[in-house]
């Protein structure tokens, strides 16, 4: 009876296009914001802390009801669920997905919002592009990541690579400031060969192959081999795929002869949930991440967080370095009402993820600071999606504090990633990784047999009839 009354009231008044329908719906009346990025129910200090966020923004906006509604992204169940409309008010993705949920009407234009809230041009321009479409805006920016290389330094300091202070501090440079760490795939083997050597059943590099996630490192990978790009735009506006470039083809047949000398994981069948897996086990010495992951071992596998370095991506063929940079938005679902979707913005801030320097959001990023503390997380620097400089001297201050690992470690990363980052290809990224994929099982299962450059011909193929060609 209370929905049909609502529904008579709108259409009397002829505004049921625009109405909070949400609010007339079951329960208390209130309009429901489903959290898709609610934490898993086994990690209990972010439940605890998500639902310390629900109670504080209930408080202040009674009119809405949060609800935990977890939705971890796939690009194998998003169809389903964006057709049957099951999508949560607000979930994360990655940035090569907007375009894609933007063109099939998954995922709502919230420029408006954005607009009144103060918040559109307080965005890093390069990650509201990633979310945009003719001008208009899909999506906010949680955070950035670059790829690099995690480092084991126990591992690298007990095989020499590495030496310590009188402190008892790691060395990462010799006397002239030169890196110790590899800076190139061919240092990565010969330090893996020393690994290998020096310990039983441990390899130098988890390399992944699997869930597009070995295809997407592997972009990076060729890059800085000398491939220029995978995906060439010509000039009728069509693309021409170039997966199977020489410099794609020189970085499989490194990871082939990698594994024919026993010195990566042997497993063709690793996703990203291994890399830290294998890390944490104690079962590989390097990995190749983003920098948004560092926490990943220690929380999962408790590894020593004094232990991590993160250094920036080597090159393949002595001149081409580059960091593939991403990251991660959240993004609102098509059928969210204008009230929806506000109340969802508004909870971000509630979580210190807007650009907002109120007590409110520096109270959650304290909050967020804390519980990562408190679960011996390491805190270190992050790319920030805002860019106002209230904003960016209250989240560097906030790093500065809560910081508790060597910055040293780090300091070369975050100091050439400007200068590095790339851009992830513009089409049918997670298609085109899943191509590269099968290239790499075959190396890493048979790597005795298979023939890069066949096996990159293949997928070029694949990728220019069934994606490129249609767009």
């Amino acid at each position: 009876m209370k929905k049909w009354l609502c529904a008579a009231f709108a259409a009397l008044m002829g505004t049921a296009a625009v109405l909070p329908m949400a609010a007339c719906g079951d329960g208390d009346g209130r309009i429901q914001v489903k959290i898709g990025m609610w934490p898993d129910n086994t990690q209990t200090a972010d439940v605890a802390m998500y639902e310390e966020w629900e109670a504080q923004f209930e408080a202040d906006y009674s009119q809405y009801d949060i609800v935990a509604d977890r939705y971890d992204y796939s690009a194998d169940t998003i169809t389903a669920k964006a057709t049957a409309g099951q999508l949560p008010t607000v979930f994360q993705t990655y940035f090569t997905e907007p375009q894609k949920l933007i063109s099939n009407g998954w995922i709502a234009d919230i420029t408006d919002q954005l607009t009144e809230l103060g918040w559109l041009d307080k965005m890093d321009p390069s990650m509201r592009e990633a979310v945009s479409a003719d001008g208009r805006c899909y999506g906010v920016p949680r955070d950035g990541y670059g790829l690099g290389l995690f480092l084991n330094l126990s591992m690298l300091y007990d095989v020499g690579v590495i030496d310590k202070d009188s402190d008892g501090n790691y060395v990462l440079h010799d006397e002239n400031g030169e890196p110790l760490y590899p800076t190139t795939f061919e240092e990565i083997e010969e330090v893996s060969r020393l690994i290998v050597d020096s310990y039983d059943n441990t390899y130098g590099l988890v390399v992944l192959s699997a869930n597009g996630n070995g295809g997407w490192q592997f972009s990076n990978m060729a890059w800085n081999f000398g491939c220029e790009a995978m995906q060439i735009e010509n000039s009728d506006g069509s693309w021409t795929a170039n997966l199977n470039d020489q410099g794609a083809v020189d970085a499989l047949t490194w990871i082939q002869e990698m594994a024919n000398e026993g010195l990566i994981y042997p497993d063709a069948s690793l996703s990203y949930n291994d890399w830290y897996a294998k890390i944490g086990s104690d079962n590989v010495a390097m990995a190749f991440c983003g920098s948004d992951a560092l926490t990943l071992p220690v929380t999962t596998f408790n590894f020593n967080k004094d232990d991590i370095a993160f250094v920036p991506m080597p090159t393949g063929d002595g001149e081409s370095r580059y960091s593939l940079y991403g990251g991660t938005p959240y993004v609102f679902a098509a059928n969210a009402t204008d009230e929806e979707i506000m109340g969802a913005l508004l909870f971000l801030k509630y979580m210190g993820r807007s650009p907002e320097t109120d007590e409110v959001s520096v109270t959650a990023m304290e909050r967020g600071h804390q519980t990562a503390q408190s679960k011996g997380m390491p805190i270190i620097p992050t790319i920030k999606a805002w860019v106002n400089e209230d904003y960016l001297e209250v989240a560097e201050a906030l790093e500065q504090q809560y910081m508790n690992v060597n910055y040293y470690y780090y300091e070369d990363f975050f100091d050439s990633i400007d200068t590095m980052k790339r851009s992830e290809e513009p089409n049918n990224c997670q298609d085109m990784y899943k191509l590269l994929d099968t290239a790499l099982q075959n190396v890493i299962s048979r790597p005795g047999t298979a023939n890069p450059q066949a096996l990159l011909d293949t997928a070029n193929g694949q990728f220019q009839r069934n994606y490129l060609d249609k767009l």
